[in-house]
């Protein structure tokens, strides 16, 4: 079928990168010991964490920049681009010398491999999702979108389950000397698959479409003047699926390995549990939001977020129950994960859809999302256990006041863009 092909294309590289930052997470208490050493065990974390969230910092950037490629040259010609980008950072990481070694300079070195890495994945998830949208029919935008949200959890369930058998297979002071290095480099493969199918990629009827007459704009300034309140909705919509997508899948495993001190191949593996779960819920929620609209299952999500979050939490800290506490977290997340891509794609203009989608999307995933570690446990810190929910609740209120900014926009917007697609899309 028409674009089948490219749709797969386009996930790969999704998946090379959420496996890429996954695995940082989930072998953090390696990376502490081999690049931070600290006489504090929070004071490493909370080192390892900082180069986490560094690597967002950069996200941004690498947004302005393949948003303006999407916008300006094409979907395709961004999403061509990458695969390679980010996995020659991944690959020098593999073998990248301890502190041990060479001193300050490793940890700097992983800095730098960071903010390239975060550079380069700026403009690729976006743009996956843009691409999954744009070649789908009007009637199936929010399940593409949710398949385009599914490519995350995908990417980190495979850095999960690869974790999970490299803690159970081997010692580990194996681990730690070498098997986490070859859990990085497997990665090579997927960007070498991604790569290799986009070659040939074919671009989608609506940049086509558009093209001719917005080519001459420049896409950034274009959408700064005309569409900044999409930014505003934008950042608003992300907040709560990047801060609920990094507090469940990232900074849990840690602190409940760091501070309750639970076994690390038992957070890892229920993780992946509740990823694989996840992955099978979220195309439900996209469907369902074909059928009934995005915006009310975003305002259900935000208000169950902010209901149940602390009785949550409060039950994963006392009876230490990590399976039904990470799963209910994990299907909270399904709400959000299943709507947020269809209202972003119904809410931007095509010819600044790149531009402000890659901006606004890496702003809330990058630097909202990346130093959600780096609060928490800085809450934790200063305040007790519980102080860490506040941000997510937080979170959820400011995305429910914004999805009330959607109501000069209408479900389904784009179907007009959406007719020139080919009837054989899918």
């Amino acid at each position: 079928m028409a674009h089948i092909k490219d749709k797969i294309a386009s996930s790969l590289g999704s998946v090379l990168e959420w496996y890429d930052f996954a695995l940082y997470g989930f072998f953090s208490q390696i990376i502490i010991r081999l690049y931070f050493p600290s006489s504090s065990p929070s004071l490493g974390l909370l080192k390892a964490f900082s180069v986490f969230a560094v690597g967002f910092f950069a996200r941004p950037i690498g947004g302005l920049l393949f948003g303006y490629i999407g916008d300006k040259y094409g979907r395709s010609a961004s999403l061509r681009i990458t695969p390679l980008l980010i996995t020659i950072p991944t690959l020098i990481f593999s073998i990248l010398p301890t502190y041990q070694r060479i001193g300050i300079l490793a940890p700097a070195f992983l800095v730098v491999l960071r903010v390239w890495q975060g550079i380069c994945i700026g403009g690729e998830y976006s743009n996956n999702i843009i691409y999954l949208c744009e070649t789908s029919k009007p009637n199936k935008l929010y399940f593409w979108g949710s398949i385009g949200a599914c490519t995350g959890s995908l990417g980190i369930l495979i850095a999960s389950t690869t974790a999970t058998l490299f803690y159970h297979l081997l010692s580990y002071e194996s681990l730690e000397s070498w098997g986490w290095r070859i859990a990085y480099a497997l990665s090579a493969l997927i960007g070498i698959a991604a790569y290799i199918l986009r070659k040939k990629m074919l671009e989608t009827v609506v940049f086509e479409k558009v093209k001719s007459e917005f080519f001459s704009q420049n896409p950034i300034l274009y959408s700064y003047k005309n569409d900044f309140e999409s930014y505003l909705i934008s950042f608003g919509l992300t907040f709560l699926p990047a801060t609920a997508f990094y507090y469940v899948f990232m900074f849990l495993p840690s602190f409940l390995n760091e501070i309750l001190k639970l076994e690390v191949s038992n957070v890892v593996g229920d993780n992946a549990l509740s990823l694989f779960i996840r992955l099978l819920i979220i195309p439900i929620i996209g469907l369902l939001a074909d059928k009934i609209g995005g915006i009310p299952i975003a305002r259900i999500a935000c208000i169950f977020y902010f209901i149940f979050s602390y009785p949550l939490f409060y039950g994963l800290i006392h009876t230490k129950n990590i399976y039904i506490f990470i799963l209910s977290f994990a299907i909270l997340t399904t709400l959000n994960a299943g709507t947020t891509p269809g209202l972003l794609i119904n809410l931007l203009r095509p010819h600044t859809r790149s531009t402000i989608l890659s901006i606004s999307f890496n702003f809330s995933f990058g630097i909202l999302g990346g130093i959600v570690p780096i609060i928490s446990f800085l809450l934790i810190k200063k305040f007790n256990l519980m102080a860490s929910i506040y941000y997510l609740m937080f979170a959820a209120l400011v995305t429910f006041v914004s999805t009330f900014f959607l109501k000069g926009y209408h479900e389904f917007s784009t179907k007009g863009i959406f007719a020139h697609n080919n009837a054989n899309n899918n």
